[in-house]
C-alpha cells in the first residue's frame, strides 16, 4: 500500500509540468459557459430550471466528459511513451501497479472536475432563483449516474493511451465512440443503441423526461417527469465497467512496453 501511495505521489509530481488538472479545468469552464450562458434566462427557465438541467445535461455530458477523459488520459500516459519512460518505469515497478496508479490519479482529476461542474450548476440555480424545492435526491442520483459512465469511459481511454504509443490511435478511437454516443441520444426510439455504447450511457441513465413541448407553445404546457431506474441495465453497467477494467489491465500487463 505504501508503495502504491508513492506511485500516486510520483504521478502527481509528473503531472505538474503537464498541466493536466489545468487542462481539465479549462474544459470544465468551457462546459459551464456553454451550458449556463448560451441561452437567455426566461420565465420558463426560472420555473422549470431544476428539472430542465437534469433533462439537458446528458447531451452536454456526452460531448465534454469523454473529451476530458481523452485529454487527461492522453497527456498522463503519453508522457511515459516519450523516451521509453514507460519501459523504465515498468522495470522498477509491477506493470499492474503502474496501470492502477496512473488510472487512479487520472480518474480522480476527471471526477473532481465533474463534481466542480455540478457544484457550479447547482449554485447557479440558487443564485438566479429557480422556482420550486431543490430535488436533492434526484440530483444526487443523476450525479452518480454521470460519474459512473465517465469512469468507465476514462478506463477505456486510459487503457488505449497506455497500450498505444501513438496517442492519435487512442484519441481517434475515443472521438468515434463519442460521436456514436451523441448520435444515439438523438434516437430515443432506439434505446438499445445508447445502452450498447458506453458513450451513450449518459442518456440511457437519464432520470428526467420532457413532455408537452412543441414548436408553437414551446414550454408553456411542458412538464417534466421522473423515469424509473432500470435496475437490470444499471447492474450491466457496473459489470461492463469491471470487465473493461479487467481486460484493459490484462492487455497492458501482457503487452511488451
Amino acid at each position: 500500500m505504501r508503495r502504491f501511495i508513492k506511485l500516486l505521489k510520483c504521478e502527481r509530481m509528473k503531472a505538474r509540468g503537464l498541466w493536466i488538472f489545468t487542462s481539465a479545468l479549462v474544459l470544465s469552464g468551457i462546459f459551464l459557459c456553454w451550458f449556463l450562458f448560451t441561452g437567455q434566462v426566461t420565465e420558463d427557465t426560472i420555473r422549470l430550471g431544476w428539472y430542465m438541467n437534469l433533462y439537458q445535461l446528458p447531451l452536454v455530458n456526452a460531448i465534454f466528459l469523454p473529451l476530458m477523459s481523452m485529454v487527461v488520459a492522453s497527456r498522463l500516459c503519453g508522457a511515459e511513451h516519450r523516451g521509453h519512460m514507460l519501459k523504465a518505469l515498468c522495470a522498477m515497478e509491477k506493470k499492474a501497479a503502474v496501470y492502477d496508479a496512473k488510472l487512479v490519479y487520472g480518474l480522480a482529476v476527471v471526477i473532481l472536475c465533474d463534481i466542480i461542474i455540478w457544484a457550479v450548476i447547482i449554485a447557479y440555480g440558487f443564485i438566479i432563483g429557480y422556482k420550486g424545492p431543490f430535488p436533492a435526491k434526484l440530483y444526487a442520483l443523476t450525479i452518480i449516474f454521470t460519474l459512473v459512465p465517465t469512469a468507465v469511459i476514462y478506463i477505456f481511454q486510459h487503457t488505449l493511451s497506455l497500450v498505444f504509443r501513438n496517442q492519435a490511435a487512442a484519441f481517434f478511437s475515443g472521438v468515434i465512440g463519442e460521436f456514436a454516443g451523441i448520435f444515439s441520444l438523438f434516437l430515443p426510439n432506439i434505446p438499445i443503441l445508447r445502452k450498447m455504447l458506453i458513450w451513450g450511457w449518459y442518456g440511457a441513465l437519464q432520470l428526467v423526461g420532457l413532455y408537452g413541448w412543441n414548436k408553437e407553445t414551446r414550454f408553456q404546457y411542458a412538464y417534466f417527469e421522473t423515469m424509473p431506474i432500470d435496475g437490470l441495465f444499471l447492474a450491466a453497467v457496473f459489470f461492463s465497467g469491471a470487465a473493461i477494467y479487467a481486460v484493459g489491465k490484462y492487455v497492458f500487463v501482457k503487452k511488451e512496453v
